[in-house]
């Protein structure tokens, strides 16, 4: 027999929030697409926009195959493609080069709760084609020598265990050199920290609503904190600091993108941040660092939590789908 089965919540989950995620993007992408002046940038843009072009039909075919209603997500009137340049060319491609890791590295995630084929062809194609986005981006950053690269370190002579516990160091006091991991990991949350800060200082800039700039601007605050803290880390192990990212900002006031998108994009990169840290602290044993990283996620979560309610007061958070509220229906029927 021929087995029709129904989306399951995590099935659903996943495709509601690629829904979000890439209608958002899209939006973003257009902006850079319209500004944008360097020739060898333009096929990597488009590729973006093919890219979160793709994903959006295909959900809209799955969902509306199952009648289940659609994110109303980003449109046309959420970014002004007559606004000014606001960053520069090159931060558009390491911003296509972040969000495409990050793209990759969801739909990867997604893939171990799908059970529908079309679900897991769509998610697993996603992750191939954002992945190739990312090689490329990547590609075009080495040849214009603007790839920011994790520090080095002279080559291991021989391997070995560890001898004592004294490896895992405390909260205070002199501690162990950092191992590869807990640099790769710094330096992500560093590279995360350093174009949220780029992208936030813009929305601050042209921003409508009073409220929604003092938000960002309190959003630059904590990121170049948080960018300040890894780096010391860094400066007090003796390790080479990464280059900064290009932080070009224009002196324009038009917004290209609406208040409601940039709140958005603004909570997605709150969830960036703490998933980084999270997985930072499990890959980290040195207690400080542990330390700094569950003391920087209550910060984020705190300012994520802050501007929830911000976008709940203006009608911009849309409610994700839920299961039924059964005690309602039955208080209803009474």
């Amino acid at each position: 027999m021929e087995h029709n089965p129904k989306l399951v919540s995590s099935e659903v989950a996943a495709l509601w929030g690629a829904f979000m995620q890439n209608s958002m993007s899209y939006c973003t992408l257009s902006h850079f697409s319209k500004v944008n002046e360097d020739a060898d940038i333009t096929p990597i843009i488009q590729h973006a926009l093919n890219n979160c072009k793709f994903v959006i039909k295909e959900v809209t075919k799955i969902f509306d195959k199952e009648n289940h209603a659609l994110p109303i997500g980003f449109t046309k009137d959420d970014v002004n493609l007559e606004a000014g340049r606001l960053y520069s060319d090159l931060f558009g491609l390491r911003y296509i080069k972040y969000m495409a890791a990050t793209g990759t590295a969801a739909a990867a995630a997604f893939l171990e709760v799908l059970a529908r084929n079309d679900v897991r062809e769509l998610f697993s194609k996603t992750s191939q084609m954002f992945m190739q986005l990312y090689n490329d981006a990547c590609d075009l950053l080495l040849k214009k020598g603007a790839f920011i690269r994790s520090p080095t370190i002279p080559p291991m002579e021989k391997a070995e265990y560890l001898q004592d516990d004294s490896f895992l160091s405390g909260l205070i006091g002199r501690h162990r050199p950092l191992t590869v991991v807990e640099m790769a990991h710094i330096s992500k949350n560093t590279e995360t920290n350093s174009i949220g800060r780029t992208f936030i200082a813009g929305f601050s800039q042209t921003a409508q609503l009073p409220e929604v700039r003092k938000y960002m601007e309190r959003g630059t605050e904590i990121a170049a904190k948080h960018e300040t803290v890894f780096r010391d880390i860094l400066v007090k192990d003796g390790v080479p600091l990464p280059s900064s990212w290009d932080s070009t900002i224009s002196q324009s006031i038009d917004a290209p993108f609406s208040d409601k998108l940039m709140m958005f994009h603004t909570d997605s990169l709150n969830v960036i941040g703490v998933a980084g840290y999270g997985g930072a602290i499990g890959a980290s044993l040195r207690k400080d660092l542990g330390g700094h990283y569950t003391r920087l996620i209550a910060e984020i979560i705190q300012y994520a939590e802050d501007g929830a309610k911000l976008m709940i007061k203006h009608r911009w958070l849309e409610q994700p789908p839920q299961n039924v509220d059964r005690e309602a229906l039955r208080n209803r029927s009474t």
